[in-house]
């Protein structure tokens, strides 16, 4: 079960909006520290940083996750997008401080009133977030 975290699949397209993103993209994520720091190893990605779920003692959609990722990049809420798969843990969270979200709808679900959707990541680009 471990290595699904540190040797997960990943979506191709995940590598190459790394290279090509215009800003620095900082991950923010519930798996806890050690595990995707293995897993960012071992896809070779190079975020600015990474901020867990561990390191904030508080999971996605609760707000001390999101904050400790403002406050520590010194960036506001208007100043970043977070782009996530989950309707609960991402778009509702990062909505809840005000930070513009994109919502990863890769099964082309119902999207519901008010949520900005793409179906990967490097439609995020063609976004006004990272222009």
């Amino acid at each position: 079960m471990f290595e699904h975290w540190i040797k997960p699949p990943v979506f191709e397209e995940s590598k190459h909006f790394f290279e090509v993103c215009p800003v620095p993209i900082y991950i923010v994520s519930n798996i806890d520290r050690a595990d995707i720091l293995k897993a960012i190893e071992y896809h070779n990605l190079k975020p600015a940083e990474v901020f867990t779920s561990e390191d904030a003692k508080s999971y996605k959609p609760r707000k001390e996750l999101f904050e400790l990722a403002l406050n520590t990049t010194g960036l506001s809420a208007d100043e970043v997008v977070h782009i996530g798969d989950s309707l609960s843990s991402d778009v509702k969270g990062a909505a809840s401080l005000g930070i513009n979200v994109l919502w990863v709808n890769r099964s082309m679900r119902e999207i519901p009133n008010g949520v900005l959707s793409i179906g990967n990541l490097l439609e995020a680009l063609n976004t006004p977030f990272l222009k």
